[in-house]
């Protein structure tokens, strides 16, 4: 062995020696790392960070109120006003509508949230009113020759059946008048008049079959005069006195038949009456009831189509008893005169009266 070879190992191991101590006086020291992080700027910022802007609410646009509406005149005569006007009230309440009376109207006063316009005598143009408002349902009641349309209702008050209501004021009397000493004046040339006078005395004895009487006058009750339609008040009047002088006690007086001097000429006599109109003032203690249309009844009916949009239509009103007076009709009687007039309604009487 050489000397080179005796020193290998220790020269190796200076040399380790000398290499690990120059790794470590040169150490790799690693980039300062900070703690501050940038500020962000807005594009860096994801959506899902962003803060929400916050917006001003758009307003809600809340439709008007439907409304209902009655046009009722001062002059309008209709007998029964308060009574319509409580019962319209009722049903828009019930939808939720507004109801408001008024004492005319015109094309200006149209909106959109007008459901329907109720007119009575005298007539506010309805019909003209129904063109200008196709989608406005319109309703008449007891106006004269107004005639259904699309959007135009009519409660007819008019055209009762004449020998109907006649047939009902017969029994009526029949019913109120001790010795049934009932009669009727009509007109004698008219189709309505006869059928008028037919009706009343078909009535009379429907309830009072032969109608006789206990003790004098005797006569034949129920009686009935006429006169031609065109007569004038003084003659009216003279026709009135042949039942004042036959003693009747009760007498109706239809449409078209004379006029307040004949009312008040019967009262002074001590006659009571029953007619189709309210009684004119004065007379009052005199005055039976009112044969007229039941209008609330027909109005009821004709609702739910109204509300709908289903109109073009006529209603006939059904009978009904107004201005009753209880110290001559009680209630009892009214309670007997009210079966009778369902059972017309129903068509359970056969009335004789073409």
């Amino acid at each position: 062995m050489n000397l080179t070879q005796k020193f290998f190992p220790f020269r190796y191991l200076v040399f380790l020696l000398s290499l690990m101590l120059l790794i470590g006086c040169n150490p790799q020291v690693p980039e300062p790392t900070s703690s501050i992080q940038p500020s962000a700027t807005l594009d860096s910022i994801s959506p899902e960070t962003q803060t929400p802007t916050i917006e001003a609410p758009t307003p809600t646009i809340i439709p008007s109120q439907s409304r209902v509406i009655l046009v009722a005149p001062p002059e309008s005569g209709l007998d029964q006003i308060e009574e319509l006007t409580a019962t319209l009230s009722e049903l828009a309440e019930a939808e939720d509508m507004e109801f408001e009376v008024r004492s005319s109207f015109s094309p200006q006063d149209l909106s959109p949230n007008l459901r329907l316009l109720v007119g009575v005598p005298p007539d506010p143009g309805l019909a003209d009113l129904a063109l200008a408002a196709p989608g406005t349902q319109f309703l008449g009641i007891a106006i004269p020759e107004l005639q259904p349309a699309p959007n135009l209702t009519v409660i007819d008050t008019q055209e009762i059946d004449p020998g109907r209501i006649g047939f009902l004021a017969g029994y009526l009397a029949a019913v109120v008048t001790p010795e049934w000493r009932v009669g009727v004046i009509s007109s004698n040339d008219t189709t309505a008049g006869v059928a008028q006078r037919q009706g009343f005395i078909n009535g009379a004895i429907f309830f009072c079959g032969l109608c006789r009487q206990t003790y004098p006058p005797f006569e034949s009750y129920p009686m009935y005069v006429e006169a031609p339609s065109a007569s004038n008040p003084q003659e009216w009047l003279a026709v009135g006195d042949i039942l004042i002088d036959k003693a009747v006690k009760t007498v109706y007086i239809p449409p078209g038949v004379g006029d307040e001097s004949l009312l008040e000429h019967f009262a002074e006599a001590g006659i009571n009456l029953i007619g189709t109109a309210p009684p004119p003032l004065g007379i009052e203690e005199q005055w039976i009831a009112t044969i007229t249309g039941d209008i609330s009844s027909a109005l009821r009916s004709a609702w739910p189509e109204l509300i709908a949009g289903q109109s073009g239509i006529s209603v006939q009103a059904p009978l009904i008893l107004t201005h009753i007076n209880p110290d001559l009709f009680s209630p009892g009687r009214q309670r007997l005169v009210g079966n009778l007039i369902s059972e017309l309604s129903n068509g359970y009487i056969d009335i004789g009266v073409e």
